[in-house]
């Protein structure tokens, strides 16, 4: 009974710590992310922060004149397995989503 127990005990802490190790880059969790949420919410589908990557551009009119004032978008990306989640954010909201290597 003893060797049953402590067989049972090793398999467990073995075990444990990939209990965390869930991969969030999935499609659900592609299809719950929509334009409008704040960077916190996607974070919080998958599981933490992605890796930042700025822009900065001038604004360009449908005529091809560009305009003084530039505008910074964001995109944070996150990567598991082959696989890819992007969102583009600008003020503080995602404005767009995309997937990779599903």
């Amino acid at each position: 009974m003893f060797r049953t127990l402590a067989a049972a005990l090793i398999l467990f802490v073995s075990l444990a710590p990939l209990a965390g190790c869930e991969d969030k880059i999935n499609e659900s969790s592609f299809s719950s992310i929509k334009p409008g949420m704040a960077v916190y919410e996607v974070e919080k589908i998958l599981g933490g922060k992605g890796e930042l990557e700025t822009s900065e551009g001038m604004s360009i009119s449908g005529a091809g004149i560009a305009s003084g004032s530039s505008s910074t978008v964001a995109t944070y990306v996150w990567k598991k397995n082959g696989k890819q989640i992007s969102v583009q954010v600008e003020k503080g909201k995602i404005t767009s989503v995309s997937k990779a290597g599903f």
